[in-house]
């Protein structure tokens, strides 16, 4: 005989309800009640697709067949979060990106000059509020155009950066010297939170960043200068935090921490619009931190916000 079927006498709302917590609370979890019945799988698939993380070019290619044997409008719909930390193929993963326009955090882990040398311009892209250049996205150049201008929230690694040379943070080799300052962040005008993940050298105070980064806070220059192009100031209008995360190797430990604490201090004595950037150590992984904070852990910018909110206070006092 059978075994009876624990949930037959209870309201489909409410066994949905509790196939989807259970799916929600462990990704194992989820995977396994696919496999139950084409009704849970249903109620389950969501839940996976919600956040993709595609690490290798094997977990790439499964991405893409699956959801070949969907509709469109599930991968369109459905990803929300979608972090790509392969190196290729690039064919590959401009076909992800074009599947999955509707993702409203991407974190990118590949290089992006070689990726925007095979987009396909005919594709629709992702508009996505936050973004993160991550690891090798930014180690050979920045193409400002793979940033759309509905980002809010943009993190860059900037591993080339040369901190002895705080003005030219995008100097890339080939990268002509009026495209090397701040300024080509002009192309984002809804940036609210950046951050810049760098190694400093201990050739140049830390501090020397500071005043170039307070440059770009909306109080602290004219509208008239926030609209010059060239050489001039650049103001970013929606701009209210920026994060600066100190990379630092174990042997370099104390003077990671130690220019953390020059930057803050930097911060806080310029005072005004300076009182908006804070300074951390970078975390172990950029991406899983990402990784964490839309699976519902704590956010990159939480810690960033509430110190500057506590400043603001204090300065009002």
């Amino acid at each position: 005989m059978a075994a009876p079927f624990l949930f037959a006498n209870l309201p489909v709302e409410l066994v949905r309800d509790v196939f989807e917590h259970a799916a929600h609370s462990d990704r194992a979890t989820a995977r396994t009640l696919t496999l139950v019945s084409s009704a849970v799988k249903q109620w389950t698939d969501p839940v996976l697709y919600d956040t993709v993380v595609l690490s290798t070019a094997s977990s790439l290619k499964a991405f893409l067949a699956a959801i070949t044997g969907k509709p469109a409008e599930f991968a369109r719909t459905r990803v929300r979060n979608l972090g790509i930390f392969t190196i290729g193929p690039m064919q590959s993963i401009d076909r992800v990106l074009a599947a999955c326009p509707g993702v409203q955090s991407l974190a990118c882990g590949f290089s992006v000059p070689s990726y925007m040398q095979v987009r396909n311009a005919a594709h629709a892209r992702a508009q996505p509020r936050e973004q993160h250049l991550l690891g090798a996205a930014c180690r050979d150049g920045w193409d400002p155009s793979l940033v759309g201008p509905t980002v809010t929230h943009l993190r860059i690694h900037l591993a080339a950066f040369d901190s002895s040379r705080p003005e030219a943070p995008f100097a890339f080799p080939n990268t002509p010297a009026r495209e090397a300052g701040w300024a080509r962040l002009r192309a984002l005008p809804a940036l609210s939170h950046l951050a810049i993940v760098y190694r400093p050298s201990g050739s140049t105070p830390p501090a020397a960043i500071i005043p170039h980064l307070a440059r770009l806070f909306p109080a602290s220059c004219p509208v008239s200068a926030a609209r010059r192009h060239g050489g001039g100031e650049v103001c970013l209008p929606s701009l209210q935090l920026i994060l600066i995360q100190v990379v630092g190797a174990k042997k370099d430990a104390a003077f990671a921490a130690e220019t953390v604490k020059t930057l803050n201090a930097a911060a806080e004595a310029a005072a005004g619009p300076a009182l908006r950037v804070v300074a951390e150590l970078a975390p172990s992984s950029a991406a899983r931190q990402w990784e964490d904070s839309v699976r519902g852990g704590r956010g990159v910018w939480e810690e960033a916000d509430a110190a500057v909110q506590r400043r603001l206070a204090a300065a009002a006092r």
